[in-house]
């Protein structure tokens, strides 16, 4: 039942998330490694790990979504920008003033300029994919 949609998105995003997604990897393993079990709530690093495992989720399937050229990856690339914001806000917010935080600031830059292009690539892709009669629809409705 699904309508076959012609996706449009430029070639170099699908091999970034890729890259992107196994730099993730050895990140969370190092999380789960180095982030003490206590911060203030009992099972941070389980939090913190868990929390990075959804973003990974999301970028693979972002990643299949864009190699399958399927319309979902619409859906998966907003989660997984939504989801790179909240890990700015917290990362910054529960870091210890100093070196912690100017560090959580600094891979917040990263993530944020990664979190926008992936919300360009989203914008992209719904006004290349889709006719634009049924695009002027969507806006006009209530």
């Amino acid at each position: 039942m699904d309508k076959a949609v012609k996706i449009y998105f430029p070639r170099w995003a699908s091999a970034l998330y890729a890259v992107l997604a196994v730099l993730f990897v050895p990140w969370i393993v190092i999380l789960a490694e180095y982030l003490p079990s206590r911060h203030i709530d009992r099972n941070w690093d389980a939090l913190w790990v868990g929390f990075d495992l959804l973003i990974l989720i999301a970028m693979v399937l972002t990643i299949y979504f864009m190699l399958k050229r399927r319309i979902w990856v619409i859906m998966s690339a907003t989660a997984l920008a939504t989801l790179l914001l909240v890990d700015i806000w917290f990362d910054i917010m529960t870091a210890k003033p100093g070196r912690e935080q100017d560090s959580a600031i600094l891979m917040g830059i990263v993530e944020i300029t990664l979190s926008l292009l992936t919300f360009w690539l989203v914008y992209h892709l719904l006004h290349h994919t889709t006719p634009e009669k049924n695009l002027n629809m969507l806006i006009q409705k209530d």
